[in-house]
């Protein structure tokens, strides 16, 4: 990805799209003063570069996963990576971050209910080895959930 540069029009562009995703490549043109095939070009491009990527997101409580849980793993720092890997390719799993602090990781799980959780901390995570630690902290209520940013937060050359 270096080398690659955004300009305003890719910025707002990835702006427009983050209020609306679905919004058609016409009307982003018509909003920017573009053609729509200039539109389409850019976020092609942008998606070929991994700077954007339009996906559904479900609410997970909406969608009867009524819990969810912040953990954080501490674990033998040769094996972060496969750990990582192996908590990635998990389904209970929506998020696995490497951090600083007191936790070498910190992920994201989402179940149906406490019973759900409870197997998973006791019995999935007993089977990766490496794990030495976890803390967890439930969920009660999300007060801000926004995947959108500044995309003039956004770095001109990439």
């Amino acid at each position: 990805m270096t080398g690659f540069v955004l300009d305003q029009f890719d910025r707002d562009i990835i702006r427009l799209l983050q209020q609306d995703g679905r919004m058609p490549f016409l009307a982003i043109a018509h909003e920017l003063g573009l053609a729509e095939g200039t539109v389409r070009r850019r976020v092609g491009k942008l998606m070929d570069e991994g700077l954007l990527r339009i996906v559904g997101i479900a609410s997970p409580f909406k969608v009867g996963l009524q819990t969810v849980a912040i953990v954080g793993l501490k674990v033998d720092r040769g094996k972060l990576q496969p750990i990582a890997e192996e908590l990635s390719s998990m389904t209970e799993v929506r998020y696995v971050a490497l951090s600083t602090g007191n936790y070498d990781l910190v992920i994201e799980v989402v179940v149906a209910s406490n019973d759900e959780l409870l197997t998973f901390l006791v019995d999935r995570l007993r089977e990766i080895p490496g794990i030495n630690n976890t803390g967890t902290s439930v969920v009660l209520k999300v007060a801000k959930e926004d995947l959108a940013w500044d995309s003039d937060q956004m770095n001109t050359s990439l």
